[in-house]
């Protein structure tokens, strides 16, 4: 800031300290505690503006021009301080003379007083939809209150109002006779019948629909009808008749469809019903709703238990159990023309199987698995070329039945295959972990989503994957350059389950707490790599597999969707973490953990789809061998010095060169893992390629000769074009 800008700000606030006092001297005997309040506010701000402009002053005046400013100020001061000690003994002097009326007042009184907490009054900031509720409740406290001047009431209103409706009563005098004026100018702008109904009317229709039978969801649809019906009786608009029809109908298409099913249950034939009805109707069927969920946990020990609770109850149609018609395996052992005529027959949607709606309105977003249309997979009519679907599920069950799914882990040490002398306290622990594995179904592994601290103190949101087979925890490149953490160097080299060892990027310390808290948090040291895993799941599930976990806090509302894992989370953390208890609910597969992190889902899904690639993380950090190198140096080998690998290599070379009419040698070409194994490396190879190009454009010269080399290459046969389909 300039010292000439800072002049001129400085003459203003000792012009605005020399008018305030001047008007305090003259009515110090007149102004009551509240304008006494506001006052010494005023003075006190101009004390922060007078000591911040002679702060600029004095970094930016020169040596001479110094002792002339700090003797301004201290004038200027003792003037400032003059004027709060003023003030405060004319506070003082008032507070006296109300405690004395307040004890003569309190003698008087023969009842005794319980002192209640102070009310705070409502705030007014001009959203037109909001103006009723303040002004009846204002009304209430202020307006009506004859213990109160107009002054008084006029300070009140000017305290809560915020933004536009703050500028319209900004620039009256605080006197009597202007609270009246203030009010009615806030009346005249804000209370307009039509557009209040409006924005009530847009409000009603905007009530989020219930997505699920929910003890929450329905009570909140519930209380925001209400508010709004009787926000338009305070406008003299009563909901009867014609109009109550209406609304009814509005609230009854944003049930789900089981709640909307025991509605029209609970309906006569005949009788119309009112919007009252459907609320009380709403009310009742949510108060059984509130014991499931949280208030089951308490009877759970920590032993695995399954709980059916009654808002989770499912109904088949077909066999009156409690399951889904597509569980039934009485439905799944019909013929598929058998399956199609009960559905026809019972109402029942073709595409997801439930009743009380119809296809056509039906928001699953499934295909048939077989044919990709829009119906069950279970009503798929095979064709010549199709397999049988018609099988029943228990053949196929005693088929897989000898594949048995494994989770423990298992501990072994890598065998020492040196001749020589064992180095002192070198080894390489390595952890295994068995999974077997259905081909019919895909497994859900324990992921969650957290709050990273970033380099700027905030937070990002990461999805992490609990691996308690792990040593190490791990972080993507990608997921370090989004948080900004900085990172050291350490090169270690990370094994996963006998395969070629990965090196780190470094390593670095992450603090993170769960999504929804930060009252716990975790600190801990993480290596860097360019890729962890790859998507989890492998396929996105229907969001109806989170139903039956709705009223669980959960520590991944997204496990059902298949996405990037940033962070892999070791068996120091991830253990710890795990609390002991499961819950199952219902006849799923599919379970949920307690941890530090609230409940994980985790477990088995049945799906027809079928996985190339299965998910098994096994991280080893291994130390460096430089020690046991330095062992192997003073050692004589016994037997060659190929290794196993080297060794294959010969033997290949061996049984496969040949040497042709030029002289050369001509070898077939290995590969140390099969093609297979490489994945998605399509896509990576074209990008390459286009980069390649597009650089090599910019340089016609350069661009000719590789044109050439690559079109003779072509020519020679020593490159051919990939098949689009390989």
């Amino acid at each position: 800031m300039k010292v000439k800008a800072c002049l001129n700000q400085k003459k203003a606030i000792i012009s605005s300290l020399t008018r305030l006092k001047n008007k305090t001297l003259e009515d110090i005997n007149e102004l009551d505690s509240s304008e006494l309040k506001i006052r010494k506010n005023r003075f006190d701000t101009i004390g922060e503006e007078l000591k911040t402009i002679f702060d600029n002053l004095f970094s930016l005046a020169r040596d001479n021009e110094i002792e002339d400013y700090i003797l301004e100020k201290q004038e200027l001061f003792d003037t400032w301080e003059e004027m709060l000690i003023l003030l405060d003994r004319r506070v003082s002097h008032l507070n006296k003379t109300n405690k004395n009326t307040e004890v003569t007042r309190t003698r008087n009184s023969d009842s005794t007083e319980i002192k209640l907490p102070t009310l705070s009054l409502p705030t007014f900031s001009g959203v037109i939809d909001e103006w009723l509720t303040f002004s009846d409740l204002f009304q209430a406290a202020v307006t009506n209150n004859q213990n109160l001047t107009g002054a008084q009431k006029l300070q009140y209103l000017k305290g809560v109002l915020k933004g536009d409706a703050q500028e319209i009563v900004q620039s009256l005098p605080i006197t009597d006779g202007n609270f009246q004026i203030a009010w009615d100018l806030l009346k005249e702008r804000y209370f307009h019948k039509r557009e209040i109904l409006s924005s009530l009317m847009k409000k009603l229709m905007n009530i989020s629909p219930i997505t699920c039978e929910s003890h929450a969801q329905i009570l909140k649809l519930v209380d925001s009808t209400k508010e709004c019906v009787r926000l338009l009786e305070t406008l003299d608009l009563k909901v009867e008749g014609t109009a109550d029809i209406i609304l009814m109908f509005i609230i009854q298409f944003k049930l789900d469809s089981t709640t909307r099913g025991w509605w029209e249950r609970s309906l006569d034939s005949e009788k119309i019903p009112s919007l009252s009805e459907l609320l009380q109707f709403l009310t009742n069927h949510a108060r059984p709703l509130i014991t499931e969920g949280y208030g089951v946990k308490r009877n759970i020990s920590n032993k695995k238990v399954t709980l059916v609770a009654s808002g989770f109850q499912l109904h088949c149609s077909y066999c009156q159990n409690n399951h889904n018609l597509h569980k039934c395996d009485a439905f799944q052992n019909l013929s598929v023309q058998k399956r199609v005529n009960f559905v026809k027959s019972n109402n029942i949607c073709f595409n997801c199987l439930t009743q009380f709606h119809r296809k056509s309105a039906c928001k699953s977003t499934n295909k048939c698995r077989k044919c990709g249309k829009s119906h069950h997979t279970l009503l798929h009519f095979m064709t010549p070329s199709e397999p049988n679907s018609s099988i029943p599920r228990d053949a196929n069950n005693s088929v897989l039945s000898a594949s048995t799914q494994v989770f423990n882990p298992v501990m072994s040490d890598a065998t020492n295959t040196d001749t020589g002398p064992n180095p002192p306290n070198v080894n390489n622990p390595s952890i295994t972990s068995c999974s077997g594995f259905d081909s019919n179904s895909q497994v859900l592994l324990c992921t969650a989503l957290v709050n990273v601290y970033d380099s700027f103190g905030g937070t990002q949101l990461c999805r992490v994957l609990l691996d308690p087979g792990s040593q190490a925890c791990l972080i993507t490149n990608s997921c370090l350059e989004r948080v900004g953490l900085p990172r050291k160097r350490a090169h270690v080299r990370i094994s996963c389950l006998g395969a070629s060892d990965t090196r780190t990027n470094g390593i670095s310390e992450i603090k993170f707490t769960p999504h929804f808290t930060s009252n716990i948090s975790f600190v801990t040291s993480v290596y860097v790599v360019n890729k962890i895993v790859g998507q989890l799941p492998h396929f996105s599930l229907d969001s109806s597999w989170s139903e039956p976990f709705s009223d669980l806090k959960l520590a991944d509302p997204t496990f059902f969707k298949s996405g990037p894992i940033d962070i892999l989370i070791g068996v120091n953390i991830a253990l710890p973490m795990l609390k002991g208890q499961s819950l199952s609910l219902g006849d799923s597969k599919l379970f949920a953990v307690r941890s530090d992190l609230v409940w994980i889902v985790a477990g088995n899904v049945p799906s027809e789809e079928m996985f190339s690639s299965i998910t098994v993380n096994s991280i080893q950090v291994v130390t460096e061998d430089l020690l046991s190198n330095f062992w192997k140096l003073d050692s004589v080998p016994e037997a060659s010095l190929l290794t196993s690998e080297e060794r294959a290599c010969e033997d290949h070379f061996i049984e496969t060169h040949v040497r042709n009419e030029d002289g050369r040698y001509v070898v077939r070409l290995t590969f140390h893992s099969p093609p297979s194994k490489l994945g998605d490396s399509r896509e990576s190879a074209i990008r390459r390629f286009n980069s390649l190009e597009h650089s090599l454009i910019k340089k016609p010269a350069i661009y000719s000769q590789y044109r050439d080399f690559m079109q003779e290459y072509l020519t020679l046969g020593h490159m051919e074009l990939v098949p689009k389909h390989d």
